[in-house]
């Protein structure tokens, strides 16, 4: 089941992260693969990100990620758009630990586990996140003490990949 109240912002922040976070100067790969995700041509996006997700690009990663989320010139498959955020938030990217949290909280593409999303949402949080910060501030009403604890003691300990 989606939440509703989340997709919205999911689809407004992937894409800016089309328009802004993958259209440096110093990546051309990223910024035609941008152009050709805007201009609505799906194909020849995902043969340019799939190479740089691949290779470990986060924003590369959060592109593929939505496609696959969205089923855009690949088979709609919310697992493997759930394998592709969990990388890519791995890398403390903000928009893949969003997400991801709304992946788990909702049980698409993975199994419901409201205290992974409540990790995720900690960490995107963290990044300055306010939709995450509701989110989790909801989530947290339906966990237990000893959940928020375990979860505490993850993010004490939490290194993004480099």
């Amino acid at each position: 089941m989606t939440n509703i109240k989340s997709l919205p912002a999911i689809l407004i922040v992937v894409a800016l992260i089309v328009v802004t976070g993958c259209c440096g100067k110093k990546e051309p790969v990223l910024e035609q693969a941008g152009k050709a995700y805007l201009e609505g041509d799906y194909r020849k996006a995902v043969l340019m990100f799939m190479p740089e997700a691949e290779d470990g690009n986060p924003e590369a990663q959060v592109n593929i990620a939505f496609m696959y989320y969205c089923g855009m010139h690949v088979e709609k498959d919310h697992s493997v758009a759930a394998e592709w955020y969990k990388k890519a938030a791995d890398r403390n990217n903000v928009t893949a630990q969003f997400s991801l949290a709304t992946l788990f909280e909702n049980g698409e593409g993975v199994n419901r586990d409201l205290e992974e999303a409540y990790f995720w949402y900690n960490l995107a949080e963290k990044q300055g996140d306010k939709d995450a910060q509701k989110l989790r501030r909801e989530l947290e009403q339906r966990l237990s003490a000893a959940q928020i604890s375990r979860v505490k003691s993850r993010l004490a300990t939490w290194q993004p990949l480099q």
